[in-house]
């Protein structure tokens, strides 16, 4: 088990689980024939944003929070139905495959993991090994927050649909009361298709065209590490986050209590039109600079030399004329955004030819210089999320900070001293409530492992 998620944790959780799971689903713990666990972790993203759906390059961790699921069967459903529930006493049946309308309802992030899990095993809801099968869901991190919940559900639900199609909990079984058998997380293509189909929830059903990273950070995530993921080709090296930060820094969120929606138009824009304007930009590119041929912003930034002898935003700045100005403004964004996430990543390096305080110095402005551009140029920040960017930066021992995720809301990712934490949250909070009236919510970075799942069954016909 992965030390962020021991033994003792699983008690914890199944302490709470476990009465909730025969009480939503109306029935005796004696009906239950057996449960299994899974967990798939947030994410965080300290560098590369609007990157990962433009094939560049992101810099994600799983977070220590995310979605919990504990899955069983209960004995007197006989009926072809997947029971649904949430800890919030949320109930939903899924009684059929087919089309939903494009919400982020939690019901129907369910619908969309049973459609495709289904599918891919060539099963139906007729099938007996589904029969009587109930999932209660445990979400610990805020939706909207910009921390990736949905994408840890995405990967909860699949994982837990899975293991109870296929009765991989009984791979093994749980032999000592308190300790927990993880099973197999499967290999490389295992998890790559994994990955993919909880990003198809998002985008066939819940109706966003998001990018891979978050999911792909759920599934991948590597205790005590940062990745630099290439969303092209979806490979990515492990990077040590402290390579940045130096033994006296560290990471932090504030969130700024305004729930983030990728697929509203709040503050003049949606998630779905930004990726669009930007695909628009790269278009006009090829067309006056290369004659139409294949072009990619994820291209010039690592191989600049292979289109121009100069700066890569300046030569995409010089098409301004063949785009509208919300494709210039969005298109230099991203190609600079790519350029700033590479030389991030190059930060945290051992061959980086910086000190670690010029590390740390250099990371604060690269963060710095991306919230004013998800400011101006996306259009995605909101007052709130500014008044906390600018409050930090007014602090001593903040190296920088910017909103983290798809925008319209949810939290700043900082850079700054251990001993200010304390400080800086403290003013933050108060000048905060002061103008908006309430207290923003401020969370450690702790990087932890993907998502897994254990068994709690031990081989007899009760597990509850």
């Amino acid at each position: 088990m992965p030390t962020s998620y021991p033994d003792s944790r699983i008690d914890a959780t199944l302490a709470e689980m476990k009465p909730k799971f025969t009480e939503l689903f109306k029935a005796d713990p004696s009906e239950v024939e057996w449960l299994f666990f899974t967990f798939a972790p947030g994410r965080v993203n300290f560098y590369g944003e609007h990157t990962d759906y433009m094939g560049g390059f992101v810099c994600p961790g799983g977070l220590r929070e995310g979605c919990h699921i504990l899955c069983g069967r209960i004995a007197k459903y006989s009926d072809a139905k997947l029971r649904f529930g949430t800890t919030k006493d949320q109930y939903f049946e899924f009684t059929s495959v087919g089309e939903v309308e494009h919400n982020k309802d939690w019901s129907t992030f369910a619908t969309g993991a049973a459609c495709i899990m289904l599918g891919d095993l060539g099963m139906s809801l007729s099938d007996p090994a589904l029969q009587g099968i109930c999932f209660l869901s445990h979400g610990s991190l805020s939706m909207g927050s910009g921390m990736s919940a949905s994408a840890s559900y995405d990967v909860a639900l699949l994982n837990a649909l899975r293991s109870a199609a296929l009765g991989t909990y009984k791979a093994r079984p749980q032999t000592q009361p308190g300790h927990y058998p993880e099973l197999d997380r499967g290999d490389r293509e295992d998890k790559i298709k994994l990955t993919k189909q909880a990003q198809l929830i998002e985008t066939k059903y819940c109706g966003v065209n998001v990018g891979i990273m978050d999911q792909f950070s759920s599934v991948h995530a590597t205790e005590g590490k940062f990745m630099a993921l290439d969303c092209d080709a979806l490979t990515f090296n492990n990077h040590e986050i402290g390579n940045i930060t130096g033994p006296d820094g560290c990471f932090l969120l504030i969130n700024s209590m305004v729930r983030h929606e990728l697929s509203s138009a709040d503050h003049g824009s949606g998630y779905n039109a930004i990726r669009s304007a930007i695909e628009g930009a790269e278009e006009a590119v090829s067309k006056t600079k290369l004659g139409g041929a294949p072009f990619k912003f994820c291209h010039i930034a690592r191989n600049p030399t292979k289109f121009t002898t100069g700066d890569p935003v300046q030569f995409v700045a010089e098409c301004k004329s063949a785009m509208s100005a919300t494709q210039y403004e969005r298109g230099v964004f991203n190609v600079a955004e790519q350029v700033r996430t590479i030389e991030f990543i190059a930060l945290s390096e051992p061959s980086c030819p910086l000190s670690q305080p010029e590390r740390y110095a250099r990371a604060g402005e690269l963060l710095n210089a991306t919230h004013v551009g998800q400011r101006d140029a996306l259009g995605i920040s909101t007052p709130e999320l500014d008044f906390i960017q600018e409050a930090i930066n007014k602090e001593e021992g903040v190296a920088g900070g910017r909103l983290m995720g798809g925008g319209f809301g949810g939290c700043i990712v900082m850079l700054l001293k251990r001993n200010a934490v304390d400080r800086v949250v403290a003013n933050v909070q108060a000048a905060f409530k002061e103008k908006f009236g309430i207290t923003p919510e401020a969370y450690p970075v702790e990087l932890c492992d993907g998502a897994f799942v254990v068994s709690l069954w031990n081989g007899a016909s009760s597990a509850a």
